[in-house]
């Protein structure tokens, strides 16, 4: 790496610490690009030019910090064979990670939602990953898959329920096991055949 390019990346990192520091102390909206060049050292143009407007700022920070979150429950949880389980336990995690970065977490949702974007090829993951497990004890594809998006679905509604107050947590979690105990007992039902 040439001695600009580290430059170039050191700035942007900068740009990145202070803004997360100052969306979380402050909030989002009420932080302005130029409290954040000043804050930085940088001029507002050259904060532009690493972040073309606000919200990629926002953005970026949010998916860093999602990749964190998600690398460290997968390093400290193990897999889940019942489709229920996997699903509560990506739940908790998401759910947990959109209370902290509450503000953070409607602004990119509802973008993606919008735009199609991150959330929708989240629950894809998530659809292939319940589907996988009922598929495994023999349920039939058409069956796993839509017991899939029927838990996917929940999932959205516990989520589009829960973001906007900014409170998920726990009780989002129970909800959306309450909702998929169908699922649940399909899948034990399944299992005690296999």
């Amino acid at each position: 790496m040439t001695l600009r390019q580290t430059q170039k990346a050191n700035t942007r990192a900068n740009i990145k610490r202070i803004a997360k520091q100052a969306f979380l102390t402050n909030g989002i909206e009420a932080t302005s690009t130029r409290f954040l060049s000043n804050q930085a050292g940088v001029a507002v143009g050259t904060l532009f030019v690493h972040f073309p407007d606000k919200l990629s700022l926002v953005k970026e920070i949010f998916f860093d910090e999602m990749d964190a979150a998600l690398t460290a429950a997968a390093d400290d949880q193990q897999t889940c064979q019942s489709p229920s389980d996997y699903l509560l336990q990506m739940a908790d995690v998401l759910f947990s990670f959109y209370d902290k970065y509450a503000e953070f977490a409607r602004l990119v949702l509802f973008d993606s939602l919008a735009h199609g974007g991150f959330h929708t090829k989240q629950v894809e993951v998530i659809v292939d990953g319940v589907s996988s497990r009922f598929k495994r004890v023999g349920v039939d594809d058409n069956t796993a898959s839509i017991f899939a998006q029927n838990m996917a679905a929940n999932y959205w509604m516990v989520l589009l329920q829960g973001i906007p107050s900014g409170v998920l947590g726990r009780s989002a979690v129970e909800h959306l096991e309450r909702l998929n105990l169908p699922f649940d007992v399909s899948y034990k039902n399944a299992l005690k055949k296999a």
